[in-house]
């Protein structure tokens, strides 16, 4: 039952063109981050050739090549900012749609009116969310393989291909925080404009309120991956920042930079407690639906909204 509950899902995703859409947005994202890090390669590289001629007539010596001393996939580094903002939109728009399309179609009534627990209904409906997300980052994965590939001149190393994987899978599950918080608004609202409307404001205060509250940066600061959170000399930012691991936005994009090597080198141990607090709000997440589930009237409709 769980399967076909998945696969139910997936079908009614692919016929609402959510699917298709979904994984356009993502791979969008990161043609884009490619283009951006072409766009940069270019730059440098011909300011650089313009500098070694400059300097081969004065009879100096060129330096090294400032794009041979940046990391391998530096280039990707906008992609932690894509993935807080475009790809936890497009997750809050998947989750939210896997519960409220069976209560404005009924099909809600339908499933329960069989043998199925509610706790098979929300592992089908998560397992069919979390292959979206999956296959999103697949995708975006392979683009971003193949941008390197251009941009660099040379197919990734290994050590490469697996800081990717890991971002990646990092993504996934800072993806699937935010389906879950789609399904849980639907899950807790009897109107499913409201439910979107809750969900993007939980998005609101994750990607830019926290981060406000806990570093004293402005929002549009905030989105920045390079730059670090300047401690202020008021009081309250003093006290506030003592939140900020707690930050899920902004310990997602930390972790992500250690990963991608486009931050500050850490430990390994200092970069798995950055991605504490995703698993952590992931589980919270898991066990509030699971209660939501078993609690939720299904026999409602809002087709009517």
């Amino acid at each position: 039952m769980i399967a076909t509950i998945a696969a139910q899902q997936l079908l009614s995703l692919r016929r609402q063109r959510v699917f298709a859409v979904a994984i356009s947005i993502l791979v969008a994202v990161t043609v884009l981050a490619g283009v951006l890090g072409w766009s940069s390669h270019r730059t440098i590289v011909g300011v650089y050739d313009e500098a070694v001629r400059l300097l081969a007539t004065r009879g100096q010596g060129a330096p090294p090549n400032p794009f041979l001393l940046k990391p391998t996939l530096s280039m990707l580094s906008n992609m932690e900012i894509y993935i807080t903002i475009m790809g936890a939109l497009v997750a809050i728009v998947v989750g939210h749609l896997s519960v409220a399309d069976d209560e404005a179609t009924g099909i809600g009534r339908l499933v329960f009116s069989r043998q199925v627990s509610r706790a098979q209904y929300l592992i089908g409906k998560l397992a069919s969310s979390a292959t979206v997300l999956a296959i999103g980052m697949i995708a975006s994965a392979l683009v971003s393989v193949t941008a390197l590939t251009l941009v660099n001149g040379v197919f990734p190393s290994a050590g490469d291909l697996g800081r990717l994987s890991g971002f990646y899978l990092l993504s996934w599950l800072y993806l699937m925080v935010f389906a879950l918080v789609g399904m849980a608004a639907v899950l807790m609202s009897r109107r499913r404009s409201l439910a979107l409307l809750s969900a993007i404001g939980v998005w609101l205060v994750v990607t830019f309120a926290l981060p406000q509250f806990t570093s004293g940066l402005r929002p549009s600061t905030s989105l920045n991956p390079i730059i670090d959170p300047v401690t202020t000399s008021q009081t309250f930012f003093k006290i506030t920042s003592k939140a900020r691991p707690y930050s899920v936005g902004e310990q997602f994009k930390e972790a992500a930079g250690r990963i991608l090597q486009t931050a500050n080198p850490e430990s390994a141990g200092a970069t798995a407690l950055r991605i504490l607090p995703v698993a952590v709000l992931l589980f919270v997440l898991v066990l509030l639906a699971a209660g939501l589930v078993q609690r939720h009237d299904f026999s409602r409709s809002t087709l009517g909204e």
